[in-house]
């Protein structure tokens, strides 16, 4: 039955729910169940009645436009990473819709229902510590996804990362050829799997130099500057001493090196720090800072080229990008000045 005359009233009576919930799951307020938004889509469709956006949605089955849910656009890390996602979707005539959802499972679902209401043609995912739980559920809607900076238990799901692994290894052998013997770990939320693969990193490059580490010298926290700063004071109240820090990431980096300065330790020609990530401000901080770059912006395009391959082909395999890190060497672990590169 398909009428231009076809009212959202027609549709809650073909679903058999209400006027309301039929009004909340079209523009994406609020959380249902998938059983429901499939009742009231079906319903949509054969009532004929198409509203604005989702309109054109259901008549030709493409939206032009990818859902991106990060959970934290504050960490200079994630705008480059916004940056070759948009780039890339771009050049494709698709728009990019993004939410953040601050790591919360609770945003990540909301923000899964809102995308799906809104008929994305498929979604970039970087979840937070419950992010598998969603995935699950983005997978129920059917909804074409690419995780993003994330390993996830759930099978068969496209993927695109970087070795963390590899990447703290290099930064903790270099912080060994440097002459450190008592390397402290701080680090992000240990039970996402970029943190566990770099505390990984962290304590096999130790034990694969016969260098024993102490259990006083690790601390997770979370990927900011207040938890890299907090956590150094914590270390310096310890009895046992350090030379050296390896960073689960820059900020927690830049936190720990604002501690040390306000004690009056000298980095690094007391205790050295390296980070990860590279962001931008790694190259301009005093002293400038040791730390393993990903190829961020490169990892963004990544992921658009795979979902658009998975939208244009279903059935083809499951693809996983892992890309190689690199160390940058600056001066928070070299006494010498080192020359700033471009």
């Amino acid at each position: 039955m398909k009428n231009t005359k076809t009212t959202i009233k027609d549709v809650a009576r073909a679903a058999g729910v209400s006027i309301a919930t039929v009004s909340r799951i079209l523009n994406g307020s609020g959380i249902v169940s998938p059983q429901l938004m499939k009742k009231v889509q079906t319903a949509v469709e054969t009532t004929g009645y198409y509203p604005n956006a989702v309109a054109r949605a259901l008549k030709i089955k493409e939206s032009k436009s990818i859902g991106l849910i990060i959970p934290d656009i504050e960490n200079p890390f994630f705008p480059a990473l916004v940056r070759g996602i948009e780039d890339a979707a771009r050049k494709h005539d698709y728009a990019v819709i993004l939410c953040n959802s601050d790591g919360y499972a609770a945003e990540e679902n909301r923000y899964i229902h809102f995308l799906y209401s809104k008929q994305v043609d498929g979604v970039i995912f970087t979840g937070g510590i419950h992010g598998d739980e969603n995935l699950a559920l983005l997978s129920e809607l059917a909804l074409p996804v690419v995780t993003l900076d994330r390993q996830s238990n759930v099978a068969n799901v496209n993927s695109v990362g970087v070795d963390n692994y590899y990447g703290a290894m290099l930064a903790v052998r270099h912080l060994i050829e440097q002459g450190a013997e008592k390397i402290a770990f701080l680090g992000g939320a240990a039970r996402l799997s970029v943190a566990a693969e770099r505390f990984q990193g962290y304590q096999d490059a130790l034990a694969e130099e016969g260098i024993l580490f102490s259990s006083n010298l690790i601390l997770h926290g979370e990927f900011t500057f207040d938890s890299g700063y907090q956590n150094a004071a914590r270390l310096l109240k310890n009895e046992e001493s350090f030379d050296a820090i390896f960073a689960a990431n820059d900020l927690i980096a830049f936190g720990a090196m604002e501690c040390l300065a306000e004690r009056g330790i000298k980095v690094p020609q007391e205790v050295m720090v390296a980070g990860y990530d590279d962001i931008w401000m790694a190259r301009w901080y005093k002293p400038s800072l040791t730390t393993v770059r990903q190829p961020v912006y490169q990892m963004g395009q990544k992921a658009v080229d795979i979902l658009l391959t998975l939208l244009s082909d279903k059935d083809r395999a499951v693809q996983a990008e892992k890309f190689r890190p690199e160390l940058v060497i600056r001066n928070s672990t070299c006494s010498g000045n080192i020359l700033l590169e471009e």
